[in-house]
Parts: structure tokens; sequence; C-alpha cells
């Protein structure tokens, strides 16, 4: 598959609870059917740079040379973004160097600069590990950056028993289990949760639910909207499955039609969700749209079927300029990515790793951390987080030492003639009892 072949995970519905992260995990595991795997070089560049394009499975990696100096805080990061399953992640690699670019024009963190060894796992299990393997062993990086990769079960046991934590946000069981990876975004079922208070938000009272055809974990995502659903006023009414190669998905839209639901979720690749909508539309079939996390990218905006739609995000929305914040990414994207934010692949993964960067950074200042500081002290910093929102770009964060963070909060975008909206503002929707 190329990019424009893929949207987001196929399999990207997940959950914490007991039973339903049996079914996560399951389908983590479906998600590794990507090329195989390739061998991990790193070769850090001694100035400034934007991260370049390499093969898939090696790393890029970057110094900037600014007012920041001295010894640099070595971090990692890992995520999917070529090859199956890149279309919504792959601008995270991107978006997370130029965080790198802008800590360190602005002086670093606390005046050191940041060295980041960015690598690619094209969603294969194998290259995964072997890339975290590197990222400990041979970098040797005081803290990892999760750009939605959805591969953590991989390796997870290699950057625990190095007790390197990890920062981000990912559709993975492993955030909201594993106390060493500090969510920076909505964790799995409250993310679930979100979405179909978001349909609620635009009075969808009735679900269909389509899940992709390819990958036999994606059905196990159905019965999370029969579980969930209830809670806010939504039923599901229709379910099926749709495969990405089909020429024509009229039976789907007249069986969601015919059950009376007023809103669809297409559990696929965003331009298969594309093709579905526009389908529908054709035999007259006009129900909102409802999405989660990356699922909504730049060329939703351009296809009127999906007029209307709305979805949750994890973080703050990826268009939102409206807080010191956000103008100060948006100015970064500006400056060091132009042509970013109308990229096919822009959509709300993108500003995972720009989320989970400023978190560590503003940490790190608060504790005075240094490039000597220990793992020890790190965790440490991390885990006095306490209800921090980090100036607006995350739902509400509290880390706890020892256990294993749950972000309940996210935040509600749409789609309305062609522009992105925030329908309740930069408030959050959170899933009660978490």
């Amino acid at each position: 598959m190329t990019r424009s072949d893929t949207g987001r995970r196929h399999v990207g519905r997940r959950s914490t609870g007991v039973a339903v992260s049996a079914l996560a995990l399951a389908a983590l595991t479906a998600a590794g059917c990507s090329s195989s795997s390739s061998s991990s070089t790193s070769t850090p560049a001694n100035t400034a740079t934007s991260a370049t394009s390499a093969p898939a499975g090696t790393s890029s990696s970057s110094a900037a040379s600014s007012s920041a100096s001295g010894t640099p805080f070595v971090v990692g990061a890992l995520g999917t973004f070529t090859g199956v399953a890149s279309g919504s992640t792959a601008d995270g690699k991107t978006v997370f160097q130029d965080w790198v670019d802008a800590t360190n024009a602005a002086g670093g963190i606390n005046g050191h600069p940041v060295k980041a060894f960015i690598l690619d796992d094209q969603n294969n299990p194998a290259t995964a590990l072997t890339n975290a393997q590197q990222l400990v062993q041979q970098d040797h990086v005081q803290v990892i950056f999760d750009l939605s990769d959805n591969l953590e079960s991989a390796f997870a046991k290699v950057v625990d028993t190095a007790k390197v934590p990890v920062l981000g946000q990912s559709e993975s069981a492993v955030l909201g289990t594993d106390p060493n990876f500090y969510s920076t975004g909505t964790t799995v079922e409250p993310l679930i949760w979100g979405e179909l208070k978001a349909a609620n938000v635009a009075k969808v009272s009735k679900i269909g639910a389509l899940y992709c055809a390819e990958i036999a974990s994606c059905a196990e995502t159905v019965p999370l909207f029969t579980q969930l659903g209830p809670t806010v006023g939504v039923s599901l009414a229709y379910s099926a499955k749709v495969s990405s190669t089909a020429s024509s998905y009229t039976a789907q839209c007249l069986g969601s039609k015919g059950a009376g639901a007023n809103g669809v979720t297409v559990g696929a690749a965003s331009d298969v969700a594309l093709r579905v909508a526009e389908n529908c539309a054709a035999q007259g079939y006009k129900p909102v749209w409802v999405t989660t996390a990356g699922e909504m990218t730049t060329p939703w905006l351009q296809q009127p079927a999906v007029n209307g739609a709305v979805g949750n995000t994890q973080d703050v929305p990826w268009f939102d300029n409206s807080i010191p914040a956000t103008q100060a990414m948006q100015a970064a994207f500006a400056k060091y990515s132009p042509g970013l934010t109308t990229g096919a692949a822009f959509g709300a993964t993108a500003t995972i790793g720009w989320a989970a960067g400023t978190v560590f950074a503003t940490v790190a200042k608060t504790a005075s951390l240094t490039p000597s500081s220990s793992q020890t002290d790190i965790i440490a910093a991390l885990d006095t987080v306490k209800n921090d929102t980090f100036g607006g770009l995350t739902p509400p964060l509290t880390y706890t030492a020892g256990k294993a963070a749950q972000v309940p909060c996210s935040f509600v975008a749409g789609i309305s003639n062609g522009k992105w909206t925030e329908p309740i503002g930069l408030k959050t929707v959170c899933m009660p009892g978490m």
C-alpha cells in the first residue's frame, strides 16, 4: 500500500476494559501487516535540520544549533511514518521535528538543546522492537515519544526493563495499563466513548458501524458501540464490513439507511471512509459521519458528502489557533514546515508529538532536569503532574507513581462547509467513572 491507499490504522478502536482490552491486544497483533523488518542505523546531524525522508526502518535525527548549548537532552521517537497505515500518522514525524527545532530555537530545555532520533517502523512489530532496542541500547535516550505508534506491545518490555519512560498517545491498550507509558492524550476506552459523545453532540441517536473486511479483529470493535453507546444516548442500529477494494458500498449504505441510523462511523482507512460517504450520498443517504482520532484529515474538507462530520480528538484540535499554546504551534508549522497544514496526512494524530514534547519540556523545566538526570529523576518529575492541561494542548493529565495513567477526556472537532470546526469550543467531554 502507498500512503494514498491508507488513512488511520484499520484496527484503531481498542478498549482498556478487562474484557475489551483482550480485543485491543488482538487487534495490535493483526495490525502488523506491513513489509518485513529492516535494520536501523543512526547518524545524528550536528546542525539544525528538519527531519529528512529516510528508507523505511532507518532513523533520522537532529541536534539543532541555537541559543541552547552544551550537552543535549537525547530523546527518541517511534511511529509509523511510511507504508501501511501511515496515511494519518505520516506527519507525526514532521510535527515532532518542528517541536524539536522550535524548542532549540527558543533556548532548549534549561539551556540544553534537544537531540532527537526519530525511527519509522512501517507498522511492522519486528521493526518496532528493533527500533526500541536501538534507542535504548545504542542511542541511550532519556525518554521516548510515542507518535501514535500503536505497536507498543511489541516493544514495551524493552523500555520497561530499561526504565525509559514513554510519552505520547496511540490507540493501544498499553497506554492506560502500563505505568511506564505516560499518555499525553485520551486513552483508548474514553476515546471511543468520546467518539460516541461527539455523535450525541451532533444529535445522532442511532449509529451504523462499518468496519474493515481485511482484518478479522476489526469486527471485534462493534461490541464497544453496543457497550458504550447507551451511556450517551446512542444505540447501534446496524453493522457491516467494508472492503478497501470494493467498487461499491451500496449494500452497506442502504442497510444502514434502512435501519434508521442517522450517524455512521467507518472503522477503515480515511480514504475508504470518504468513498463510502460518497457512495451513500449517491443513494440519497446523508447521515452524520462520526470519527475518532486521526480519521479526519485534510482531504475530508474537499468532500461534500462528509460535510457536518464530527469526531473527537485526543489532544487539542490540530487546526486550532485560538490560544497562545496553539498559536505557538501553528507559528512553528508555518516556519519550519510550510505546507504541512494543507497536506493529505495532516490531522489529529499529527499533533501528538507536539503535545508530548511540551509535556516533557514543561516537566523538565519545573524539576530542573538536565541531560545528566537519571531515569529515576525523570520518572519522579513526571509523577508530579496533577490535573495539568499544559496551556490547553492536552486534556487534564494526572500521573501517579506506580499507576498507569488514564486520560478520560477528549476534544470535539467537526467539519462545516469545507472548514474545520470546534462544536463545543475547547471544552472537553469526559467519560464518567475513570
